[in-house]
């Protein structure tokens, strides 16, 4: 007997809604085996191929190449022969524990430790009809959802929306009249539709600055010993541990190990609750030559010496821009670093990462003339940008945290790092 397995598109982590299809490596009525390389998709982390879940025939595809699906949406069906329940599982979208094989000799499982906030019950739909109506993150997490796995649907939101008071202002009626037409558009100048990426990016964007309460602290860093420090062993730290010595390794090794002693800040908000996340995984941002972001994550970064750290980095950068970060390499982020001070930038206020509670911002490293001892002397010096969500927060919190990150930052020796012999 005939039995038709479901295609599904995968679940690439908590912030991931939907994918696009690069291309399918198999055609309808090819045979196809397990493992077999099924199709690429994109989505707004990375490049991945995904492999075939059944041995059979592919038999539909529901989505062509250049089209986009949500995670979890059905794209496609294999036929197979087997028993009444076939043993092979779909790809995305199946139940706790069910591992999902989407690229060559790696696999991942579908991890649900913090259901309230994965943002996986979400379609991009359902994403943007929450933002163009003013809906933040944690109404979206107080709406029970009636679809597979307790997804909220768009007709769960809908009634929703039905029941919620007057007043809350949309981003529709903001507008008045919507987005203009097309033409009216193109009287202003040419018109490039925003890609999939920077989609997914200004919905989280959006819906972060709509969830937290964001408030901003700067710190005013001395670094001039490690820009000495730097500058005296850079080479020969990156010909022995094949990584280079940078601000952003030093600031992940400082941040990791001064968490420890703050876990409100080392925290995941769900509903009324809030999650004081066990592990320390740092996440850095970078840019990506096409305009877009991806924050790769350092794993138990507290537990590693800043050598590993920098390794970890490399790694994680290089797939970054090469489009081949695994999910593993993207998930479980507890606290993110933004390095903007490498396009020049002194100050700025980065946005939450959600469902984090806080980020740090580096400016760039640059020179000042300091009065000391009543003596004016030039130091390197750098602007560190503390934002975190005052609902968890306060000012007084916030401010010990990053007043903790400066003494550390500033104490930092080869000793610490494990770099005496250099």
């Amino acid at each position: 007997m005939k039995k038709r397995v479901p295609i599904l598109m995968p679940q690439m982590g908590q912030s991931v809604a939907e994918g696009t299809i690069v291309a399918w490596k198999k055609k309808v009525g090819d045979a196809v085996q397990t493992d077999d390389v099924l199709m690429e998709i994109e989505t707004d982390k990375t490049n991945v191929e995904v492999e075939c879940a059944a041995t059979g025939q592919l038999v539909t595809c529901l989505k062509r190449d250049g089209e986009t699906a949500a995670a979890g949406e059905i794209i496609g069906y294999i036929e197979v022969e087997g028993a009444d329940e076939p043993a092979e599982k779909p790809h995305a979208a199946v139940p706790t524990g069910d591992a999902v094989t989407v690229s060559s000799n790696t696999q991942f499982r579908i991890q649900h430790e913090l259901p309230e906030i994965n943002r996986d019950r979400y379609s991009p739909f359902v994403m943007r009809l929450a933002m163009l109506n003013g809906v933040t993150l944690g109404e979206l997490q107080g709406i029970r959802g009636t679809g597979r796995d307790r997804r909220v649907t768009k007709s769960d939101l809908l009634q929703y929306l039905a029941r919620r008071p007057v007043g809350a202002s949309s981003v529709q009626a903001e507008l008045h009249n919507g987005v203009p037409a097309a033409e009216d558009l193109s009287a202003l100048g040419k018109v490039v539709p925003m890609t999939s990426i920077r989609r997914t990016i200004a919905d989280h964007m959006v819906q972060s600055i709509h969830t937290s309460a964001h408030v901003t602290m700067v710190h005013l860093v001395d670094v001039s010993h490690l820009v000495g420090l730097r500058n005296r062993i850079k080479d020969e730290f990156e010909q022995r541990f094949k990584a280079k010595l940078t601000y952003t390794g030093l600031m992940t090794f400082v941040t990791s190990r001064v968490l420890r002693d703050y876990p409100t800040i080392n925290a995941s908000v769900a509903g009324a609750s809030l999650i004081l996340r066990k592990d320390i995984n740092i996440g850095c941002a970078v840019a990506l030559p096409d305009e877009s972001l991806v924050v790769p994550v350092v794993q138990h970064a507290d537990q590693k010496t800043f050598p590993e750290i920098s390794q970890d980095l490399d790694r994680l950068i290089a797939c970054a821009r090469a489009r081949e970060l695994t999910r593993a390499d993207v998930e479980s982020g507890t606290f993110t670093i933004s390095n903007f001070g490498a396009f020049g930038s002194i100050i700025g206020t980065p946005i939450i990462n959600q469902p984090q509670v806080a980020i740090l911002g580096m400016g760039a490293v640059v020179k000042q003339a300091v009065v000391i001892d009543d003596q004016i002397v030039i130091r390197d010096r750098l602007y560190l940008s503390f934002s975190f969500d005052h609902r968890v927060i306060d000012g007084a919190m916030g401010g010990r945290f990053l007043n903790a990150i400066q003494k550390a930052t500033e104490k930092l020796d080869e000793k610490m790092l494990n770099l005496e012999t250099l």
